[in-house]
């Protein structure tokens, strides 16, 4: 999990009335998103670093899907900026990834339901959070890690007059 970070939960997006909750707050520095899909998103699992190690995050939803994606970002100079998706009444049916290099998706069915996206600023990415049970992914939201510092440039052209 990442240092010691105030994070602003934005979402889930999808059916948070079924299934248990689960959480990744603090998985920030993603290194491969693990997809299996049809016309749902049946679970989604990630590779993400810790401390300089690889980690792999549990399964959430189950893998019984007739697809199965592997987005493999360039970590650790790739970063998600932004997902977006649809859902139904009772599922998660289709996510996209966007990183400041691209994007990836959509996986599963992205003509159906409700449409969501969740921007994020630069390098801000916190962590995904939602709902799942066993017949796959229900909801889906992401964890924002507000920017710690101020960004200024000292201009050097500046003439002080007396």
């Amino acid at each position: 999990m990442s240092d010691n970070f105030t994070f602003i939960k934005i979402g889930p997006a999808g059916c948070i009335n079924y299934g248990h909750i689960w959480d990744a707050k603090g998985c920030d520095k993603i290194a491969q998103i693990f997809i299996c899909h049809d016309n749902e998103i049946n679970s989604i699992q990630f590779q993400y670093v810790e401390n300089g190690t690889m980690l792999l995050s549990q399964t959430f939803g189950h893998n019984n899907g007739c697809n199965f994606d592997v987005v493999k970002l360039n970590y650790p100079t790739e970063y998600i900026t932004w997902i977006s998706g649809s859902y139904s009444s009772i599922n998660l049916c289709s996510i996209r990834f966007g990183t400041n290099s691209g994007e990836y998706g959509p996986f599963g069915q992205s003509d159906i339901g409700k449409e969501f996206k969740f921007r994020l600023g630069e390098n801000q990415f916190g962590g995904f959070h939602g709902n799942a049970n066993s017949k796959g992914l229900k909801s889906i939201g992401v964890y924002l890690k507000p920017n710690t510092t101020l960004d200024y440039k000292v201009n050097k052209n500046i003439v002080k007059f007396n």
